[in-house]
């Protein structure tokens, strides 16, 4: 293990690979360009980008030719249809008495009379109650921004509840022909569910693996899965009956009483595709936007991959899995823990392995780990990101100079690679807690990253050069030049010089708890940084800068945005997104995707418009993370239900093309099936656009 003098080594661990300060080109091997990383050249701005404005995936899902109704014999026009496998229409009969002491362990006891048969209809009675009909709303967006629980039907807020009683719920579904769909469900006591008499489920206690999506991040952050209860619903044509039967706790002091359904396509989905070149399987998500370098697109991969593609074809070139065990000295890469468990399973990781194999694969790594040294390799998580990780995750965009490649992980790896996928170097930084970190930069031969603070390693090296603890970014550092200086810029607007990481510029109206998500735009010597939401726009101009301290001419400007909900109450407008600046205008977009174009000379909001996303909202989905995107002479908007709206540049908005991805993913638990696609901005190149997902890399144009 190579060391950097006793004050780094607590730092950082270097891999011994054969490093040089400029690893030598292959033959062929274009020279080193202008760095290039998150939003291209961090302005998202691709103006010589011709690519197509037209493009789409339909999948034909067995799901959506379903309609749900609260009678048999509804018009077919008169039903509901099922919207991202939600069964919103339901007639429940309850409270049901019952004499048992335990009715949720003797669920498949016949509480009602020839109950199997039950066919709910609003007002009718069975068991002396009344049929009541329950419709689930539609929320607006902001209702459903944050929330934590699945999309339960709670039993106990619709009926008064005690322990040890029963409820009926029951739905028509209509297909239009005999087919096989899957229903995702779990539920908080004993369940049995039949349809059209047939009983199909029945489990005595609560049964489920999610509960929450919280829980989606747990499973990440402990490399596991774990799914819910699932069966086949043989359908026939025309009207089915569905019917739970929900049972409460049997002792006081726990009100759970709820179920939660989602219907699901039971195998593989057709599409037809409109304009996509290839579609890539990675196997996992991730945050970051792609890298095209040549004739290679570079993405990464969570937990710790970087796969190269072929532009071309979307073949995987290389992958390479960027791990803890990078850092192990001579001695413990030849010890058992390693020869027998690590080594094998990282070459089965980089070979290709399914999603649950690469799972049992890393948890193979990560208990080898351990068991070498816990206290050195068992994480610490902030208990913010935990809960957050489903989102958040550990890969960020990498950087490159057209020859090399770096990749920046969340949890304090880094590493350079050739276009080869040889490594060059591989460092781990240390913290105390892994906490939120963001996309680097490379400028000045430095790559600067966040971890525990602001550090600028050697990017020939590695060798960690300077570490500012003072310094935090959740956005993607932003890189200039201004006065013949290079720096970074984080996304709370301060500026930090690249060769020792001092602070040159500090945002003059910040106050304590307000700030914003989004990484600011430097262009042209101007810094343009939405704060507070997106509401509000500081400009800081340092085009006249010259000397330290730095003095900027700065201006704030406020945006025409909506912050009352319909009750007057009021709403904020936070936004993930950087913006775009375009011949005087600027342009963002909020996440609830509403744009926003402001003439900055004026400061006049010029339009705001709202682009009609369907977006998802929960604890761990942000409706609209991408930022905006310039490619020719239009703007590409983005939310993470795989909708792109096309608006043509200028002082008026005109939608050019709506455009949308419809990718259907197996889920294991009743979530809807939708790609979240995408949270990073798209990237151009010539006439094609490469859109990531949570699952796939979408290379889109002609074949």
């Amino acid at each position: 293990m190579a060391r950097w003098g006793p004050s780094l080594a607590s730092l950082f661990l270097l891999v011994p690979l054969g490093l040089h300060a400029d690893p030598p080109a292959t033959s062929g091997q274009a020279p080193a360009v202008a760095p290039f990383g998150w939003r291209g050249n961090w302005t998202g701005r691709y103006p010589q980008a011709d690519p197509p404005l037209h493009w789409g995936r339909q999948p034909h899902s067995a799901v959506e030719t379903l309609r749900s109704a609260l009678a048999s014999e509804s018009e077919t026009k008169d039903a509901l249809p099922i919207h991202k496998g939600l069964v919103r229409q339901w007639l429940l009969l309850g409270p049901v008495a019952t004499a048992d002491t335990d009715a949720s362990r003797n669920i498949d006891k016949e509480h009602v009379p020839d109950e199997a048969d039950l066919a709910g209809a609003d007002g009718a009675s069975a068991a002396g109650v009344a049929w009541k009909a329950l419709t689930l709303p539609v929320n607006p967006d902001y209702e459903e921004w944050g929330r934590a629980g699945l999309e339960w039907i709670d039993l106990a807020e619709l009926f008064p509840y005690k322990p040890n009683q029963l409820a009926y719920a029951c739905t028509y579904l209509h297909s239009p022909k005999a087919q096989a769909v899957d229903l995702a469900f779990e539920h908080g006591q004993g369940l049995k569910l039949w349809l059209n008499g047939r009983p199909l489920y029945s489990h005595p206690r609560q049964a489920g693996a999610l509960g929450t999506y919280a829980a989606l991040s747990r499973f990440k952050q402990n490399l596991t899965h774990a799914p819910s209860p699932r069966v086949r619903l043989d359908l026939r044509a025309g009207w089915n009956r569905l019917l739970l039967k929900v049972a409460t706790w049997p002792h006081p002091g726990q009100a759970n009483w709820g179920f939660v359904v989602r219907l699901m396509d039971a195998g593989p989905v057709r599409y037809d595709d409109t304009n996509i070149a290839w579609v890539a399987d990675l196997g996992e998500r991730t945050n970051a936007a792609p890298l095209v370098i040549g004739d290679r697109v570079i993405t990464p991969a969570e937990p710790d991959e970087l796969v190269c593609l072929d532009k071309r074809t979307g073949r995987v070139l290389w992958r390479r899995v960027v791990g803890f065990q990078d850092t192990l000295s001579e001695a413990e890469r030849a010890a058992p823990a390693c020869r027998e468990k690590i080594a094998p399973a990282v070459a089965a990781l980089e070979a290709g392995a399914d999603y649950l194999a690469a799972l049992a694969l890393r948890r193979q790594v990560r208990d080898a780990l351990e068991s070498i040294d816990e206290r050195r390799f068992k994480l610490r998580w902030d208990g913010h990101l935990a809960s957050h990780f489903a989102i958040v995750g550990f890969t960020t965009t990498p950087v490159s100079d057209g020859r090399h490649v770096w990749a920046f992980f969340g949890n304090g790896m880094v590493a350079c690679f050739d276009l080869e996928g040889r490594r060059r170097w591989s460092v781990r930084l240390a913290t105390p807690e892994i906490a939120y970190s963001c996309s680097p930069a490379l400028v000045g031969g430095r790559l600067m990253v966040v971890f525990d603070g602001l550090r600028g390693l050697d990017a020939a090296t590695g060798r960690q050069l300077w570490h500012n603890k003072d310094a935090a970014s959740i956005a993607s550092l932003i890189p200039a030049r201004i006065a013949d200086t290079d720096v970074v810029f984080t996304q709370k607007g301060h500026g930090f010089r690249v060769s020792d990481g001092q602070r040159v510029w500090q945002h003059p109206s910040i106050r304590t708890g307000n700030g914003g998500w989004a990484a600011p735009l430097v262009q042209d010597g101007v810094m343009y940084l939405p704060w507070g939401g997106v509401g509000e726009l500081m400009v800081a101009d340092f085009s006249q800068t010259r000397d330290e301290p730095w003095q900027a001419r700065t201006r704030h400007i406020g945006l025409k945005a909506n912050h009352r909900r319909p009750s007057g109450e009021w709403l904020d407008r936070s936004t993930a997104g950087s913006p775009v600046v375009h011949e005087g205008t600027y342009y963002n977009i909020d996440q609830y995707g509403v744009l926003y174009a402001v003439d900055l000379a004026t400061g006049n909001t010029l339009y705001t418009h709202d682009a009609g996303f369907d977006e998802l909202h929960h604890y761990n989905a942000i409706g609209v993370g991408a930022s905006p995107t310039l490619a020719g002479k239009h703007l590409f908007l983005l939310d993470n239900q795989g909708v792109c709206v096309v608006v043509e540049l200028g002082p008026r908005c005109k939608v050019t093309a709506v455009n949308r991805i419809r990718t259907l993913l197996h889920r294991d638990w009743p979530i809807g099936a939708q790609e979240l696609l995408a949270n990073a901005p798209p990237v151009f190149d010539g006439r094609r656009m490469y859109v990531r997902g949570e699952r796939y890399l979408y290379c889109i144009g002609a074949r």
